[in-house]
């Protein structure tokens, strides 16, 4: 497909500088990677770093920031650049998602329950609802207009899947889950298991240990399995990348918020709510109880222990442990995770810590010279 270099300065709102009759019908993975026909797209506002690009790239195309027109250097480049087109635009990452939708439309599924499903009586579907081979439904579930259910999907008794839902294959969603609009849920992630909750009849030695009672027993002390009964509530508009796990709450339900994006192989445990428009990114672990706020990010193979509670718009850096409550636009890095800047002292304090021993020693040697040459 080719579309008008001006098309795309229209649907970014954006301001084309160069050939109003251009076409593009690829685009290129990065600046320095395009062909001449390709559209490059330049993410940085710095003017230094995407002036550096713009002479460079050998593409033609370039979307480039508009505040770049503030730098003299960047805006006598675009003014006098003959040989290349730019479209200018407010934010060009997100001129990026327009062009996408715009060059790769995705195949509409016409409505079908494939011959090869297992669908319960009960069930009530929408008519525009389309359900893949060895996909089965049970008893009591409600599926909404235009949602897709793709193969070896197990949905349980009790569910509700509201509109224009995708379920990837493979996925497992238990009893009692309540999934709102536009959700979509990504190849074998599981929704509703039970959560990892166990109970010994008697005092157990991890409990004597967090009360530093020292007086251990020495026979089993035999977990005994506390119950999920509550559900798990995923509001419009999530996205659960692969193989991540939501587990139902203990009494309650385990909520994820409206908006929220929860990348592949993420665990979030019993009891956990999590708010509006949060960023979980690949591997998290979230333990039980945990309260998450609005619009904060968890980066890869973070870990948020407990019963935590985190404020808005908090930032955890990528492998991190969580292990108290957070105050709201607060960035913080490290085991266990502390505020971004403290953080970055402390490890400058360590990077210096062999020049100390080093001039320590210097000075201990000096010293003991000094001492030996008093002495005789």
């Amino acid at each position: 497909m080719s579309i008008p270099l001006t098309k795309i300065a229209e649907i970014a709102k954006g301001e084309l500088v160069g050939d109003l009759d251009a076409t593009v019908t690829t685009i290129a993975t990065h600046p320095n990677d395009a062909e001449p026909e390709d559209l490059a797209l330049i993410f940085s506002d710095v003017p230094s770093q995407a002036l550096k690009l713009m002479e460079t790239s050998m593409a033609k195309h370039l979307v480039v920031c508009k505040s770049l027109l503030e730098d003299e250097a960047c805006k006598q480049f675009i003014d006098k650049e003959e040989e290349k087109n730019f479209v200018l635009t407010n934010r060009p990452r997100f001129t990026l998602k327009q062009i996408i939708d715009l060059l790769f439309v995705e195949k509409v599924r016409n409505p079908e329950l494939n011959k090869l499903s297992d669908i319960h009586s009960s069930v009530k579907l929408a008519e525009s609802v389309s359900v893949g081979a060895f996909t089965s439904i049970a008893a009591n579930t409600n599926i909404g207009e235009n949602t897709v259910i793709f193969d070896r999907v197990s949905i349980a008794e009790d569910v509700k899947i509201g509109n224009n839902c995708i379920i990837y294959p493979g996925v497992t969603i238990y009893p009692g889950t309540f999934i709102e609009d536009r959700v979509i849920i990504h190849a074998n992630s599981v929704i509703g298991s039970d959560g990892y909750s166990y109970v010994t009849e008697g005092t157990s030695n991890i409990e004597k240990l967090q009360k530093q009672d020292f007086n251990f027993n020495s026979g089993r002390q035999i977990q005994e399995k506390i119950k999920s009964i509550g559900g798990v509530i995923i509001e419009s508009d999530v996205e659960i990348g692969s193989c991540s796990t939501i587990d139902r709450g203990t009494l309650g339900n385990t909520i994820i918020g409206e908006g929220t994006k929860i990348d592949n192989q993420c665990q979030i445990a019993h009891n956990v709510e999590i708010g509006k428009d949060c960023l979980i990114i690949a591997k998290v672990g979230i333990a039980g109880s945990v309260k998450i706020s609005d619009r904060v990010l968890i980066a890869g193979a973070s870990g948020i222990a407990d019963g935590v509670k985190i404020a808005n718009d908090v930032v955890v850096g990528a492998y991190s442990g969580v292990h108290s409550d957070l105050d709201p636009y607060l960035p913080v890095l490290g085991i266990p995770a502390l505020p971004y800047g403290e953080f970055m002292n402390r490890q400058k304090s360590i990077m210096r810590i062999p020049k100390l021993l080093k001039e320590f020693k210097e000075l201990r040697e000096e010293l003991a010279e000094k001492f030996k040459a008093s002495e005789g």
